[in-house]
């Protein structure tokens, strides 16, 4: 059998291979037909919740939730008092000593290199690899989330600042899994003489942008120049970085993105990115609709120290994450597309410079487009759900479209780094099925006594014998005396209130239909039949049924209407005749066999925790010591 010389790892959240094998038989993807016709196309079954970061650490471990730890975006000692602040995805001690194919790779003295991996990168103790922009969501170097202002000079109008999700641990568990939506300010344009600008002309308008942390601090803030032309339009719209316009440092376009400025953020003024758009303007009235990027760091954020400036001035800038809702419109869908390439081209790009100038011999990387549009359309796309409108469905798959040809694209550029001997793995984690309704377990907790919410909406810890944390979905903790500080429930009764916890899951019907909206609800002594386990796992483990997500439901209450699609909540096998929850893998390179797809509904499902163990062998190294994966033997040439 045939060794691979490196491994070509791309990853792309939330690819759903049902539309992906669609838009292949239009022949719009060529880079994807081209791989498919030396490589193999099979689904990957995800592991328990179907989450980006539970199923990203599966890859590189091959171990399931309870070894990783990571069935959320956060670990949290169930001995820790509730305040304590928990452990990010990305942070590489969340995964618990869990190992690594990055870690068996680097003893090999074989050099990886990871970038924008969301969970367990950063930190690794690699002596002979590269860690680069780690982490999705909460990354470390994600600033200040993205944000839109409405700028006006009508008079009367009422400033404002919002920032949804940026406190941590208000976000419900559905947004959690979304992502926080860009906030938006109302801010008011003044005559820039009257407001005491210094080096401004007469006639310029001004104001302030207000930046908010991530972690809800207002600390830093940007300044705003309009001037318009004899015609009314606007002539120029700068940023500055003081009330004064010779400070200006970003030129915005009536087109288009600006270029990348740079200013200083926080109290450690620490130098960081940013660009901005104009989505509309009418001099008229005199009102802007300015969105903002995200404000990404440009220190320290790749590994060894060194490497961050080596790769801003020959890559450029980075950001994490999307500043505009790309199904609103066909400009805003425009605005997000070019954020997109940004993202992927520099991943590229990185690649590219890393294997010129210190060589890599596997490489992992992540880019998320397909996740965050397929929340925001495939409900819509569905056309047995109550969503479905043919027009609309129309616009948004031809989005979805737009989006696998930028993929198309991206995977193009990459293939061209590609060398004799490489494996190409291109998958996802998961892909999202349609999620119409959608069930609010802290409520249904609420409802059944289980769970007593104090004024400020924490758990009152003196009445409420379970709770959840909504980084971490899929789970129930039971509110035990003498191992949670706050505990109430004697250990005598801990099996009994687990019971609970399942009863009340179990016997909750949804009004419209009287289904169960939860598929499965397992105590975690039982649950290691779905890969949990470990002493940071909730009491009770369930996954809900097709077709149900956890979160808020419009409206409000405890089920109802659903907001959006959501993939981490449904059981992972979920799927329709379009669009699938299950994951998607091409194989290509050393000993893969072109064109098999195994029978899954005969032989089973090729399974996440597979892939670290198949990697290993196909690259001559060692299995990670707590995988609990196979090869895949029946995808490879004897």
């Amino acid at each position: 059998m045939a060794r691979a010389q490196r491994l070509f790892q791309i990853g792309y959240d939330g690819m759903n291979h049902l539309l992906l094998r669609r838009f292949l038989a239009e022949g719009s993807l060529p880079a994807f037909k081209a791989l498919l016709d030396r490589g193999s196309l099979n689904r990957l079954l995800p592991t328990v919740p179907a989450w980006t970061p539970t199923n990203w650490s599966s890859v590189v471990t091959g171990a399931p939730s309870g070894s990783h730890r990571l069935g959320g975006w956060t670990v949290r000692p169930k001995d820790a008092p509730w305040d304590t602040p928990r452990t990010m995805s990305w942070d590489f001690n969340a995964l618990g000593g869990t190992e690594t194919l990055w870690e068996i790779a680097d003893q090999a003295e074989r050099k990886t290199l990871i970038t924008h991996y969301p969970p367990g990168s950063w930190g690794a103790p690699l002596q002979h690899g590269y860690v680069v922009a780690p982490g999705v969501h909460d990354a470390p170097f994600s600033y200040a989330l993205s944000m839109r202002y409405f700028v006006t000079g009508r008079k009367g109008a009422q400033t404002s600042v919002e920032q949804p999700g940026a406190v941590f641990g208000s976000r419900s568990t559905d947004v959690e899994e979304e992502g926080a939506p860009p906030g938006s300010s109302v801010v008011r344009l003044e005559s820039a003489l009257a407001d005491g600008w210094c080096n401004v002309s007469d006639g310029d308008l001004v104001t302030m942008l207000p930046i908010v942390r991530r972690g809800g601090k207002r600390t830093d803030q940007l300044f705003l120049l309009a001037r318009r032309g004899a015609a009314g339009h606007f002539e120029r719209v700068a940023i500055c970085r003081h009330p004064d316009g010779s400070s200006a440092f970003i030129e915005v376009p009536a087109k288009g993105w600006s270029a990348f400025g740079y200013f200083r953020v926080g109290p450690e003024k620490k130098q960081a990115a940013v660009r901005f758009r104009i989505m509309q303007a009418d001099p008229s009235d005199g009102t802007l609709l300015l969105v903002r990027s995200v404000v990404y760091g440009t220190e320290g954020f790749a590994q060894p120290p060194g490497l961050d400036q080596e790769i801003l001035e020959t890559c450029g800038p980075f950001y994490d994450f999307a500043a505009v809702n790309m199904v609103q419109d066909d400009a805003h869908l425009d605005a997000w597309l070019d954020e997109m390439r940004l993202m992927g081209e520099w991943e590229v790009n990185v690649a590219k410079y890393v294997q010129k100038t210190r060589g890599w011999d596997l490489h992992f990387s992540h880019w998320h487009p397909f996740d965050w549009i397929n929340h925001a359309s495939v409900n819509y796309l569905d056309p047995r759900g109550p969503e479905y409108d043919p027009t609309r469905a129309e616009w948004l798959l031809e989005a979805q479209r737009r989006t696998y040809q930028l993929a198309d694209d991206i995977l193009r550029q990459f293939l061209e780094l590609e060398q004799d001997g490489d494996l190409i793995c291109l998958q996802s984690d998961h892909g999202m099925a349609p999620t119409h309704r959608m069930g609010n377990i802290p409520n249904r907790l609420q409802d059944v006594g289980l769970l007593v919410l104090a004024p400020d909406g924490q758990p009152d810890w003196s009445r409420s014998r379970a709770y959840v944390i909504p980084e971490r979905g899929a789970e129930i903790y039971v509110n035990l005396a003498g191992r949670e500080p706050m505990g109430i429930v004697p250990p005598d009764q801990y099996e009994r209130v687990q019971e609970e916890i399942i009863d009340a899951l179990l016997d909750w019907k949804d009004p419209l239909d009287n289904r169960r909206p939860i598929a499965l609800a397992l105590k975690l002594q039982d649950a290691q039949i779905i890969g949990y386990w470990g002493d940071i796992s909730g009491d009770v483990v369930m996954v809900m049924n097709r077709g149900y997500g956890w979160g808020t439901p419009i409206g409000g209450g405890t089920i109802g209407k659903s907001r959006t699609a959501l993939h981490g909540s449904q059981i992972p096998t979920s799927e329709t005749p379009e669009l699938s929850n299950m994951a998607c893998c091409i194989l290509s390179g050393p000993s893969v066999k072109i064109g098999y797809e195994r029978d899954w509904q005969r032989w089973g499902l090729m399974r996440m925790v597979d892939l670290a163990p198949t990697f290993a062998h196909l690259l001559g190294l060692r299995t990670p010591r707590h995988s609990m994966g196979a090869v895949l033997w029946d995808l490879l040439e004897e």
